[in-house]
C-alpha cells in the first residue's frame, strides 16, 4: 500500500491518462489498517485467526470517517486489481476476495464492487454481511439493492472505513497539493 504523500510526485510527474493507467478508474483510501483500532492478540500477543465476525462498535462508524477527512497525507491507497470494461470486485475477510479486509468487523464474504468502464461509475452492494455496509456513515445498504457510488462518498465495511475517490479527482488533488496554496486573490 502507498500512502498518499507518496502518490503526489507521481500525480505530478504524469498526465492524468497515465497516472488513470498506473491507478485505475478510482481508488479507495484508509487509515492505515494498524491505525483502525488494535488487532486482536492470543496470550504470546500473536495475531489470532479471528474465525466469526464480531458486532461493531457503537460510534466507530462516524469517528472513523471523521479521520479519513482530517488525516489525508498519512492516508493509504488500497490496491485493487486492473479494471476493464464490466468488473466485479468482492470485498471481506477471506483470502479470496480482491479486496481483502483483515478486521474483525469484516464479514468474510462483505459486498461487492461493481466497476463499468461505460458508464464510468461504480456500484456497491451489501452481501448480508453482520455489521452492514455504509455510505457516508449514515445509510446501510440493503442486501438485495445495488447502491450507485458518488466521487467522494466513504463507505464503511463493519468498522473500517474508505474514502471512494475518482482517479481524476485524486490526481487533481495531488498535482493542486504538490504546487502548492494559490496566491490571495487569484
Amino acid at each position: 500500500m502507498l500512502q498518499v504523500r507518496e502518490l503526489q510526485k507521481l500525480a505530478s510527474s504524469l498526465k492524468l491518462e497515465a497516472f488513470q493507467k498506473q491507478m485505475g478508474p478510482f481508488v479507495l483510501i484508509q487509515r492505515p489498517p494498524e491505525a483502525q483500532h488494535g488487532k486482536q492478540t492470543d496470550l504470546l500477543g500473536l495475531p489470532m485467526n479471528v474465525q466469526s465476525t464480531t458486532m461493531a462498535r457503537p460510534g466507530a462508524v462516524s469517528s472513523g470517517t471523521l479521520g479519513l477527512l482530517f488525516q489525508f497525507d498519512t492516508l493509504v491507497v488500497a490496491t485493487l486489481p486492473p479494471l476493464e470494461g464490466i468488473d466485479e470486485l468482492s470485498v471481506g475477510r477471506q483470502p479470496d476476495c480482491e479486496l481483502v479486509i483483515d478486521d474483525k468487523s469484516v464479514s468474510k464474504k462483505h459486498a461487492t464492487l461493481r466497476w463499468d468502464a461505460r458508464q464510468g461509475r461504480a456500484t456497491i452492494q451489501d452481501l448480508g454481511s453482520t455489521n452492514g455496509t455504509f455510505l457516508n456513515a449514515s445509510i446501510r445498504l440493503r442486501k438485495e439493492k445495488e447502491s450507485l457510488l458518488q466521487d467522494g462518498d466513504i463507505i464503511s465495511f463493519g468498522e473500517v472505513q474508505f474514502w471512494y475517490l475518482l482517479t481524476a479527482t485524486l490526481h487533481a488533488k495531488l498535482s493542486k497539493e504538490r504546487r502548492g496554496p494559490m496566491p490571495r486573490g487569484v
